[in-house]
């Protein structure tokens, strides 16, 4: 019989070995994060001694959580086990009264979640630039102009609708990414950095009020500072001044997706800020 419990510590092998399977560059650290985040939110189904799949939620206060990293083993689909995992999921974020619950998936799935219960919202396209060589070694750093951390959180929030503050410091403080920023008289701007193995991953990327060139500055000051990987972000098509930037240095649209609302869509945050997505949370 498949049953659902709480995810442990001692799954991450395990959740890694999936997350392998579908190339998502999830890794053990990222999936320990989730935990510490929302230990009660991320789940394992399993039969008898035999994994067979998980899912993970990040909640960001009442206003939001969002659903990521559903897997199945593939020797298993078929049998509805992902379904009960995102049913366990939004159970879980209903009980604990979260306002709205939400999630990232590329348009394969997109039939998956309608059955669900959810509902389409704003369109993405996942980009990649090839690898560039490049001669100087990254830095694991905030660049020495950049203004506070607090500040750049602070916006964070307003672009992206919640408080995301918690992860986002995790992810410094465990070394899993870095950050360039900058503060003009009416605006402010930084955009993430995190190398996996095989890519390195632009986002969360904010733009509040920037001047004409402050996107593009800080895109080259990125893209001058990252390892010999192919780069790849995920940016909503309906900020057509991001793709058009991304076009221009090089990105090319990979796959296409949706941001997905449970029951109803929801509108928070500023989406003509958030020059590219983040999966800070892999969802």
């Amino acid at each position: 019989m498949l049953r659902i419990r709480r995810m442990r510590m001692e799954d991450v092998p395990f959740a890694v070995r999936l997350s392998e399977q579908e190339h998502w560059g999830v890794t053990r650290n990222d999936l320990q994060r989730l935990l510490r985040l929302t230990p009660a939110g991320c789940f394992m189904a399993y039969e008898g001694a035999k994994k067979l799949g998980l899912t993970t939620t990040t909640i960001y206060g009442r206003k939001l959580a969002w659903i990521g990293n559903v897997i199945v083993d593939r020797e298993y689909r078929g049998m509805h086990i992902g379904r009960n995992l995102v049913e366990h999921a939004v159970a879980f974020l209903t009980k604990s009264r979260i306002q709205n619950i939400a999630l990232y998936c590329f348009k394969e799935n997109v039939d998956f979640y309608e059955n669900l219960g959810f509902v389409k919202d704003a369109r993405f396209l996942r980009m990649r630039r090839k690898t560039i060589s490049r001669a100087a070694e990254v830095n694991w750093r905030a660049f020495d102009h950049a203004p506070s951390l607090h500040a750049l959180l602070l916006a964070d929030k307003g672009a992206f609708g919640a408080d995301r503050s918690r992860l986002v410091r995790d992810v410094l403080a465990k070394r899993a990414g870095w950050y360039v920023g900058s503060a003009g008289k009416s605006g402010l701007s930084y955009l993430m950095i995190r190398e996996y193995r095989d890519i390195c991953e632009l986002g969360p990327w904010v733009c509040i009020n920037p001047s004409r060139n402050e996107p593009e500055r800080m895109l080259n000051l990125a893209l001058s500072e990252v390892g010999e990987l192919p780069i790849e972000l995920s940016s909503l098509r309906k900020n057509k001044d991001a793709i058009r930037l991304m076009e221009a240095h090089g990105f090319r649209a990979l796959r296409e997706g949706y941001r997905m609302f449970f029951r109803d869509r929801a509108r928070i945050g500023n989406d003509k800020a958030q020059y590219a997505l983040g999966f800070l949370d892999k969802g």
